[in-house]
């Protein structure tokens, strides 16, 4: 991983969970790290303690959907570094509810983080991502495969980052950058996370546990080993690549199983 020494590298939705674990190992393979949250407490918290490993840590408070916060966090990091190698966007939320309670604010407000937002930081990187010949990168989830119940708009979200991506690497093939998509599955739940209710409220969500449950330390030490080695597309996990070829060789079956996960769904929502 020493190639990752003095690269400057911009993770969003890093003050906790897997973006605050893929900034602490870029940070302990001497990357500069460019830190971005909502909430300005945990991301201050998170500042601190990457700075007490004497790690070169900055922050940026600011909101993906915003697009003056993007810009913020792009001319910022230019005039602090004076260069981009590296953008991860992490940041997301998802939701729950059905499709016909789903109101068009939250419709709105999940497409304008886990999409919108990817967009535009991504756009506003590039001319500095070209001349580092660096990595522009989407955390995703196995949700991006197919429209899956209860998250319907977060799994639309989620696809279009595919799109995207894939729209990206042939745009710029000739520039000799990195595009890469990163499809996160089954991973422990930081305490204190929520989403979001059909009518936009805010649930808890509860810990994750079983067999297939991946540690978020885990999943960022995959998503960086994907970053090194370049990858285009990277599905997380046994499970999540055994998923990956239900879905794209026998949807049939992956249809199947959805319907069971839904009418379990259904109770606990009901």
């Amino acid at each position: 991983m020493k190639k990752f020494s003095e690269k400057v590298v911009i993770i969003t939705g890093s003050s906790m969970g897997i973006g605050k674990a893929v900034a602490k190992l870029m940070g302990g393979y001497k990357a500069k790290i460019i830190l971005n949250a909502r909430n300005e407490e945990k991301l201050i918290a998170t500042k601190e303690e990457l700075s007490q490993f004497g790690y070169e840590v900055e922050s940026f408070q600011g909101d993906v959907s915003s697009e003056g916060d993007c810009k913020k966090l792009i001319v910022g990091t230019i005039e602090k570094f004076g260069k981009i190698d590296v953008l991860i966007n992490n940041a997301g939320m998802s939701m729950r509810g059905m499709v016909e309670d789903v109101t068009p604010a939250v419709m709105n407000s999940i497409f304008q983080i886990n999409a919108l937002g990817p967009f535009m930081l991504s756009q506003m990187a590039l001319p500095h991502i070209k001349k580092t010949k660096g990595s522009i990168v989407f955390i995703s989830s196995l949700a991006g495969f197919r429209g899956l119940p209860f998250i319907s708009v977060y799994s639309s979200a989620k696809m279009s980052l595919t799109a995207l991506a894939d729209s990206l690497r042939v745009e710029h093939h000739d520039d000799k950058i990195h595009i890469g998509i990163v499809y996160v599955g089954y991973t422990e739940i930081e305490r204190g996370k929520t989403t979001l209710g059909a009518d936009g409220s805010p649930i808890s969500l509860d810990e994750r546990t079983g067999y297939f449950n991946h540690s978020i330390d885990d999943v960022a030490k995959r998503i960086v080993r994907s970053i090194s080695s370049r990858k285009k597309k990277t599905v997380i996990g046994v499970a999540g690549r055994m998923y990956a070829i239900l879905t794209k060789y026998f949807p049939w079956i992956t249809e199947q199983l959805v319907i069971r996960s839904h009418r379990k769904m259904k109770k606990i929502y009901k």
